[in-house]
């Protein structure tokens, strides 16, 4: 017997539609549905201390909005970042980038930084002529960053619980130790599988294994990937940018539509591990699958498909509207 298990999740940033049934059919990895502003602190942004300046990027309305701060790794730039920020704030999450006062920075230094490049972000909450005044969730805020920067940012997890999600990119920690890495922050880490920089036999699968057991995280080894710092989004043909931000939008929007994306395999990794579960609340009703008004079938990346069993797939009717199901067989 078949059945047909529609699924119904909340979407509240993400506002194709009031829910994930309705979608329009954009590959997630493209830009979002949000127009995207950035200011820097030539705008009156605080010049903090620890870091060398900043840009945020945020979409050009919403409230409450989450948010994310990154930094780069040794001897890189912010620039070498900044392709997150377009991308992200177009989904809605703010995203600030900053820079090191030394380029040679350790990953201590850095795990400083994004602490007081989280003082200067929340401050825009309450500074008049920020685009971002009155508009911050000051409880929301993840951090992340590359090479060291992604070491600093899981140090920082240890030290700073308020922090509701990492993304460490292609991190590096000199001699890691597991003391570094206790913490309930849920942790997204990306490697390289090619990786002679940070090869992730001596850093990623280390960080990852020294994460406790009850920690939610999840490890991405690009397959044939590299150490590149410009990479962004676009890597492993955008699959990076798509698992990134599913991470986020489950941690730190508190948005389980995207839970899916984090649990299926993408095509281009040499190693994917994670231990969460996505708790879905679901409805099953009943359909017949020779149904007329059900003309095209598209995977969860808007590439056309066939009916496949036991396998979360968009339906569109014949008057547009799309609907995710799974069909258990």
């Amino acid at each position: 017997m078949l059945r047909v298990l529609t699924i119904f999740f909340f979407l509240p940033l993400f506002c194709y539609s009031s829910s994930c049934d309705s979608i329009n059919l954009l590959s997630i990895s493209n830009p979002g549905p949000y127009s995207v502003i950035s200011f820097d602190e030539l705008s009156g942004i605080r010049n903090g201390t620890d870091y060398d300046g900043a840009t945020i990027y945020c979409p050009d309305n919403g409230m409450n909005l989450s948010s994310i701060v990154l930094v780069p790794g040794f001897m890189n730039t912010e620039f070498t970042i900044q392709n997150w920020g377009p991308f992200l704030a177009s989904y809605g999450i703010v995203t600030m980038t900053i820079g090191t006062n030394a380029l040679t920075d350790n990953e201590y230094d850095r795990r400083d930084a994004l602490q007081d490049a989280i003082v200067s972000l929340k401050q825009e909450d309450g500074r008049f002529l920020s685009p971002l005044f009155g508009r911050l969730n000051l409880n929301s805020i993840a951090v992340g960053g590359f090479s060291k920067g992604g070491g600093g940012a899981q140090l920082l997890a240890k030290i700073d619980s308020s922090i509701k999600a990492v993304i460490a990119l292609y991190p590096f920690i000199e001699n890691p130790v597991s003391s570094d890495f206790i913490h309930n922050i849920p942790t997204m880490i990306v490697s390289g599988q090619l990786d002679i920089i940070a090869p992730p036999a001596l850093h990623a699968d280390i960080h990852y294994d020294f994460i406790p057991s009850t920690t939610d995280k999840l490890k991405f080894e690009v397959s044939l990937g590299s150490h590149d710092p410009l990479i962004g989004p676009n890597g492993a043909s955008g699959e990076v940018g798509v698992r990134v931000l599913s991470w986020l939008a489950n941690f730190i929007l508190n948005d389980s539509c995207f839970c899916p994306l984090i649990t299926s395999v993408p095509v281009f990794s040499s190693q994917y591990i994670f231990n969460i579960n996505c708790n879905i609340t679901s409805i099953p009703n009943r359909i017949d699958l020779n149904d007329s008004s059900f003309e095209r079938v598209f995977d969860l990346y808007g590439r056309e498909s066939i009916i496949r069993f036991n396998q979360l797939l968009l339906y569109q009717r014949e008057d547009g509207i799309v609907f995710k199901k799974v069909i258990i067989k």
